[in-house]
């Protein structure tokens, strides 16, 4: 095998990345088809593409002749599509989260196993150039043992309205802050042993009306088993830019990643103010670790090797989620019993 054959499952804004990165980036790679459940948006991505386009991942299972799948449609779907994916013997990419609950996660586990396929969970900012370099540092012992590692993730606008239902996305601490845990995860690299989230609703009052358990900014700490702690700091809407940083402080020193300005020029003005734009959104910000993390998947199926991160990976951060919303109803710590 000399490419990976793709079908892109899901053609919004993460699965055009996905999609473009294939077919303008990654030699290595062929898209086939695009499959949305709303016709208008499959046909004008298969457009934009120059690719077919379905409805239905049935329809391409039966039409198309492909080796993976790269899955960036909604939570609540992500099952279905991967037990199917996992039954017909075709390797699968999957955005994060993993699922919606803790149920789906361990079902989709296995089907995969049954299967035999390789799949990696989309958490891109393991090859971020600038955080992978931080976990490099870290690795060679540059600021000695761990005592603390942070990220924030905010987002400058309220996210679509499914997400606001707990029960059909995992709630926001799934959805914005997967990556987050997953990065506390990966620099840690230890067992939690127990969480601890508060929550509130603080710009949101839309949303709360229609589902009174929503939350817009959150704090969640996970305390190690003979480690150091851990801190995700998470809220949408924030307004003024698309926030994702990382600290990570050790016995001999301390690593900051990440940066709220953007790229851009600097005006300076006679009112002595320095006037920048700040990061837009998260496209943009992790640009390169969306494209190196497909390619890191392709590499592994064409050279037979295990993808990271896994499917535990994110069947780990399932797990931190909700241990989450189990300390937040509780108002108090929750143990990690299973890892």
């Amino acid at each position: 095998m000399e490419k990976v054959a793709f079908v892109l499952v899901g053609a919004g804004r993460a699965g055009m990345v996905h999609g473009r990165n294939l077919v303008h980036y990654i030699p290595e790679g062929e898209l086939k088809a695009v499959v949305d459940v709303d016709a208008a948006k499959a046909q004008e991505a298969a457009g934009e593409l120059g690719i077919r386009w379905y409805t239905s991942f049935d329809e391409a299972l039966e039409k198309e002749s492909f080796d993976a799948v790269c899955i960036a449609s909604l939570t609540f779907t992500h099952r279905d599509i991967v037990e199917k994916a996992a039954g017909a013997k075709k390797h699968i990419f999957c955005e994060k989260p993993l699922a919606q609950n803790l149920e789906e996660a361990l079902a989709m586990k296995r089907a995969v196993e049954a299967a035999g396929v390789k799949f990696q969970i989309g958490f891109m900012r393991r090859y971020d150039p600038e955080i992978r370099r931080a976990w490099e540092m870290v690795q060679e012992g540059l600021i000695g043992d761990l005592v603390l590692v942070k990220s924030t993730g905010r987002g400058p606008g309220l996210p679509p309205a499914w997400i606001w239902d707990r029960a059909r996305s995992g709630g926001m601490l799934a959805e914005v802050s997967s990556h987050d845990i997953d990065a506390v995860l990966w620099f840690v690299q230890k067992k939690p042993e127990r969480v601890f989230m508060e929550a509130k609703n603080f710009k949101s009052p839309e949303a709360r009306t229609q589902f009174p358990d929503f939350y817009d900014h959150y704090l969640l700490t996970i305390a190690f088993l003979d480690g150091p702690f851990g801190v995700v700091d998470g809220g949408c809407p924030v307004g003024y830019a698309y926030d994702a940083r990382m600290e990570i402080l050790g016995t001999k020193g301390m690593i900051r990643v990440g940066e709220t300005e953007g790229r851009g020029p600097v005006l300076y003005t006679p009112e002595k103010k320095a006037i920048r734009d700040t990061q837009a959104g998260w496209a943009l910000r992790f640009k390169d670790g969306y494209l190196e993390e497909l390619k890191a998947f392709i590499r592994a199926v064409l050279a037979d090797t295990a993808p990271t991160p896994s499917l535990e990976d994110g069947l780990r951060v399932v797990r931190v989620v909700e241990a989450g919303h189990e300390s937040l109803a509780l108002g108090q710590p929750v143990a990690i019993k299973e890892w």
